[in-house]
Formats: structure tokens, sequence, C-alpha cells
């Protein structure tokens, strides 16, 4: 079948803002980079080539190129209708501006990676501070390890008790009770003083010389 001589059809279509950034702020998702949304476009059949411009309040074209019709809805945008078109042809200024809607879409996409807790994120960006002292030194072991305790030996003096041994061992000797005297002690004493005032010098000399020789 050969093709179509009858040249594009073309369509003009005007947008209500007075700059490229206004209409990118409020129409950003009808442009694409490989498609455009035209608001207020009449319905055309599927598949057909337009012609077309996007323009301005000013008369300034935004977009021109050529695209194919791929579906039309009405309502497209904010309760309009709307004729989708996919790029055949475009010219160098409005690709530009179609790579410029292109980067602001990615810009305002949300990211996928989680947020980060608001305590992750600020023990994150805030180290924490250093110490103003350093922390002490530990001891050498010569300081705190304490000496064996000595053994004694069987010929070592044993040790005098302590304050708490000594109360504990008063009892014994503050209490004991007194040894009892020998029964008729006194009597004895008193029977030997007597014998001895009534023995004479000669006497004890003699008995004091009979112990000696008894002793040798």
């Amino acid at each position: 079948m050969p093709d179509d001589p009858r040249p594009p059809v073309a369509i003009r279509i005007t947008r209500p803002y007075a700059t490229e950034d206004e209409f990118l702020d409020k129409e950003l998702d009808t442009l694409t980079r490989t498609t455009v949304v035209l608001i207020g476009a009449q319905s055309r059949p599927q598949g057909v080539v337009l012609r077309f411009e996007l323009a301005l309040s000013s008369g300034q074209v935004l977009v021109r190129g050529e695209g194919r019709v791929v579906g039309f809805k009405p309502n497209a945008y904010d309760g309009q209708a709307g004729l989708t078109l996919r790029f055949t042809r475009l010219d160098t200024r409005s690709k530009a501006l179609v790579d410029r809607a292109s980067s602001l879409r990615e810009e305002r996409k949300p990211s996928t990676r989680p947020p980060k807790p608001p305590e992750a994120a600020r023990a994150s960006s805030n180290p924490p501070p250093a110490p103003l002292h350093p922390p002490p030194l530990p001891a050498p072991p010569s300081l705190t390890t304490s000496a064996p305790p000595s053994t004694p030996t069987s010929t070592s003096t044993p040790p005098a008790p302590t304050h708490e041994h000594a109360h504990a061992l008063a009892p014994e000797y503050t209490n004991a009770p007194a040894p009892p005297s020998a029964p008729g002690r006194e009597s004895l004493l008193d029977r030997l003083r007597t014998r001895a005032a009534a023995l004479d010098a000669s006497a004890v000399a003699r008995i004091l010389a009979q112990r000696r020789s008894g002793a040798r």
C-alpha cells in the first residue's frame, strides 16, 4: 500500500502560562521523553501522524514536532480532555525542553531508600565529643597484686593475739577462780616455825651436815 501523500494535519495548542518554568511546574506530567499530552485537543484516529505546536499564552512555542496518535482521554488532565502523541520528530529546542522535564521528574521522585530514624541521623551527623581528660592508666601489677601471706614455721614465735582475740580470751583469765589452798597448810607452817624456834644452833648445824652428807 503506497504511503499517504497528504501532509500531516497541523494543530496548535496554547496553554495559559507566561513562562516555560510555570508550564513545567503545572503540567510536568504531560511531557515525557517519548510522548506529550495535548490538553484541549480534539479526538483523532489512533495511528494518525500530526504536526503540532505547544505554545505559551505569549505565543512562544515550547514544543514543535510531529507525533503519532496513541490515545485520547476525555479526562486526561485536571478534568480536561487530552490527545496523547508519541514523538516521531522534534526540533532541537523542543528536545532540550523534553530532557529538562525528564530531569525534573527524576528529582521529584521519592527516594526508595528508607529514611533514617531521627536518633540515627543525629548520631551519624554529630560525632561524639572527645573526652576532656584521658582515662586513667591501669596500675602496675606490682601495685595491684598483693603479696602472698607468709607461712609460719614451727620455730617461729606465734603472733600476739589481736584486740579481738584478747577480748575473746579475757573471760578465761578474768573470771577463772583462784586455786584453793592446800588443807592444813597454815597449821603445818606454824608447826615448822615452832620446831625451828625450839632448835638450838648446834642442832641446826647437825641437821644441815646430815643433809649435805646424804646429798653426796
